[in-house]
């Protein structure tokens, strides 16, 4: 652990690793997380995205680029407010979700699922 630690010049590393440890055990930190120090307590940040009701989620690049294009066509009809890609993608989850039956839905990403994983593999030393 000392080994990542970036420690003021004067300070011994060990000591450090030993003082965060001890903190560790004091208080329920989350491995990843950040936190600040203000008026002498420690607060969890919240990342900026979840203040907004965002939560980061990974989703294949063609789907973020099909995102990206309705809401560059969306621009148009909605008088210059260009949606983020995340709204297209939750309008277009929700939508499954809310008006297709639960079987019609999974048969969907299932078959989303198939036509992926079936793809053929790139050669190695190609570009995908």
């Amino acid at each position: 652990m000392t080994d990542a630690l970036d420690v003021k010049e004067g300070h011994d590393p060990g000591e450090v690793a030993a003082l965060i440890e001890a903190l560790q055990s004091l208080v329920a930190l989350e491995e990843g997380e950040l936190y600040t120090l203000r008026k002498g307590q420690l607060h969890h940040v919240v990342p900026r995205d979840e203040e907004n009701g965002l939560r980061r989620i990974k989703v294949m690049e063609e789907a973020h680029d099909a995102a990206q294009l309705i809401a560059k066509r969306l621009r148009r009809k909605m008088r210059g407010y260009r949606p983020d890609p995340a709204l297209v993608v939750s309008a277009c989850v929700m939508h499954a979700l809310e008006s297709l039956e639960p079987e019609v839905a999974d048969d969907l990403v299932i078959a989303y699922l198939q036509r992926l994983f079936s793809r053929a593999e790139p050669a190695p030393g190609t570009a995908a």
